[in-house]
């Protein structure tokens, strides 16, 4: 979900901009808060990604900088060829200076060549341009001009810097032009597989990125960015196998070897400690660490560990705070979305999933959200079927659509929809969509058993072949142990929704470790240990869980039928209804 933990991280998020539009709330008269607003790209087309890249690299400069706020790239990149005024961009984020230009590289037959940069800076207020300037030099002077536009920048808004502040400024990422190139195209992959949940572009920039490295293998911040692909592959559940794993933590092992006290390798090595270890208090001391150094650090990371702690009103209160640092971030207004949703507020997690689709409207993410909250607040499964129908394919609008179905018991459409698929297996980030185990659930709420059975161990052979490699991956574990219950392994069904809860408990990830609880009731139930069914249903709907389970679920899910006749389910089913 989310996201991404450090400035470094190309690919995190955009949004904000709603029906009820509230203003930024406006910084001290003290701060000088900017936005670099994406440089125009006055070469090819296809080298937009360098255009990008100088974008990228000024704000990260920038940001380092204590006595400055600069709004997030997220948000910024939103305006890319954009048409509003200065005053416009100004007022939406809330900034008194905007930073843009245009850059042209004229490359030589040998692919390096002149580049020309012009900066601009200018004064929100009274529109006027504080400074400008031609860069026109080799393109190995690129790291020069960065360090120029930026010094620049902190001369015309008189922003005192201290002396490390200064270095990180100046300093050059690599010498070798060729392995920056290969660096800033990668970040494009990397930027387009996050969209579209696409391994082959995150693998596709990972290789980009081994190249550069072997050009130079002192190249720290190639080597940063291979550590946010690998750990991302691997949290979202693209790629949960061991082998990913290992890499992740090779590229860490190279980072403290080369620069173990700079403040965006221990930000990577905080990334590890969360994306892969799920250790958040090293995650938090690593934070701290960081914030002596980088004031300006946002406490949406803060965040992201807050509700994975389950310390969820203490996560909203930081999300929302980083929202006025960067209130055109529709990832992070998705994010929130998901707080509420969790925490049962349907009403106002459906506020900030439009939010988000307000500044980005073809995002899926608050699209599913919304879907979500449909049943999951009210049980509006044709509203959720609406909402559903209207966006493009994608293996996880497939899964909604068996979730809506179940719940509308339309068996035989499903077998149908679900047989239609061209594939077997789907990846969330805590769930494993199988078809054949879909298929399985629908027999088994038909009662039609041999066929259950049929469905069920075409998923065990599948699932039982990844789990050498995948041994720690929860969402394996469950989802075979639901397997073993359709087919009636009591005993392999049960230990395998055991070790998928302990691999992932509630009280080490209070976001994910709910799933995992869920799916061993639904074991349970299936296996017929009903009073342990409803021992975990009883635990789910007494803590933050409200993606995983909600009274409606409960009241309309087939999956809880062999439990309707429970005096203990009932009972919960009527408490919750109040």
């Amino acid at each position: 979900v989310i996201a991404a933990l450090i400035a470094v991280v190309v690919v995190v998020g955009i949004a904000f901009l709603y029906s009820r539009r509230e203003a930024p709330v406006p910084p001290s008269p003290a701060t000088k808060m900017l936005v670099v607003l994406p440089f125009e790209n006055l070469g090819p087309p296809e080298d937009e990604y360098f255009a990008d890249g100088l974008t990228e690299e000024l704000t990260i400069r920038l940001s380092a900088l204590h006595g400055l706020e600069v709004i997030s790239r997220t948000s910024a990149r939103l305006y890319k060829n954009t048409t509003k005024t200065t005053k416009q961009i100004g007022e939406e984020l809330g900034v008194g200076y905007v930073l843009g230009g245009s850059v042209r590289w004229d490359r030589s037959q040998e692919g390096k060549g002149r580049v020309r940069v012009t900066p601009q800076l200018i004064s929100v207020s009274n529109d006027i341009h504080l400074w400008s300037d031609t860069f026109d030099g080799v393109i190995e002077d690129i790291f020069s001009v960065q360090s120029e536009i930026a010094e620049q920048v902190v001369m015309e808004l008189d922003v005192t810097i201290l002396e490390p502040e200064r270095k990180a400024l100046l300093a050059h990422p690599t010498d070798n032009i060729e392995a920056y190139d290969l660096y800033l195209r990668a970040n494009e992959h990397f930027f387009k597989g996050y969209r579209e949940r696409d391994i082959n572009e995150y693998e596709q920039g990972i290789a980009l990125l081994e190249r550069a490295i072997e050009l130079d293998p002192d190249f720290i911040f190639a080597y940063i960015n291979l550590t946010y692909a690998h750990t991302y592959l691997y949290r979202e559940g693209i790629d949960r196998s061991v082998g990913r794993q290992e890499r992740a933590r090779d590229v860490i092992d190279k980072l403290l070897e080369l620069a173990p006290d700079l403040p965006e390798v221990q930000a990577a090595l905080a990334n590890y400690y969360y994306r892969v270890l799920h250790d958040y208090d090293r995650v938090l001391e690593i934070y701290e660490s960081i914030k002596k150094v980088r004031p300006n650090f946002s406490p949406e990371y803060l965040g992201i560990i807050q509700y994975a702690q389950g310390k969820w009103e203490q996560a909203v209160k930081n999300f929302e705070e980083t929202m006025k640092r960067s209130p055109r971030n529709w990832s992070l207004a998705h994010t929130l979305g998901l707080c509420y949703e969790r925490m049962r507020r349907y009403e106002k997690a459906e506020e900030w999933f439009d939010r988000a689709l307000s500044i980005k409207a073809d995002s899926l993410w608050p699209q599913f959200g919304k879907v979500r909250v449909a049943y999951l607040s009210d049980g509006d499964t044709k509203k959720a079927l609406a909402l559903l129908e209207t966006m493009p394919s994608h293996q996880f609008k497939d899964y909604w659509r068996y979730i809506i179905g179940m719940l509308d018991r339309d068996y035989d459409e499903m077998i149908a929809y679900l047989s239609s698929l061209s594939y077997d297996l789907a990846e969330g980030e805590h769930f494993l969509f199988h078809k054949h185990l879909a298929l399985a659930s629908v027999f088994q709420a038909k009662k039609e058993l041999v066929l259950m059975k049929t469905h069920a161990d075409q998923a065990r052979i599948s699932l039982e072949a990844l789990r050498e490699e995948r041994f720690q991956d929860a969402r394996l574990h469950s989802s075979l142990g639901l397997a073993y219950a359709y087919l009636g392994r009591k005993e392999e069904a049960i230990r395998e929704g055991r070790r998928a809860v302990n691999l992932t408990p509630v009280s080490k990830d209070a976001y994910g470790g709910p799933f995992y609880v869920h799916y061993l009731a639904w074991i349970y139930a299936v296996v017929g240990e009903y009073e342990e069914a409803v021992d975990q249903l009883e635990y789910l709907m007494s803590i933050v869980a409200g993606e995983s389970i909600s009274v409606t679920m409960l009241q309309l899910d087939p999956a809880w039928d062999p439990l309707r006749a429970h005096q203990r389910f009932k009972r919960l089913v009527e408490e919750n209804s109040k």
